[in-house]
């Protein structure tokens, strides 16, 4: 299984604090994951 199928049932929360499923963000087109630690 392609890591891009796996992380695409993943729902996370968007900038508002909404749920967001990561497949949606690149139906249709590219996207770029960022992802941030921050320890403070």
């Amino acid at each position: 299984m392609r890591l891009s199928s796996r992380l695409a049932d993943l729902v996370l929360s968007d900038d508002r604090g909404e749920d967001v499923r990561l497949g949606d963000l690149w139906r249709e087109r590219a996207a770029v994951l960022v992802f941030v630690r921050h320890f403070g």
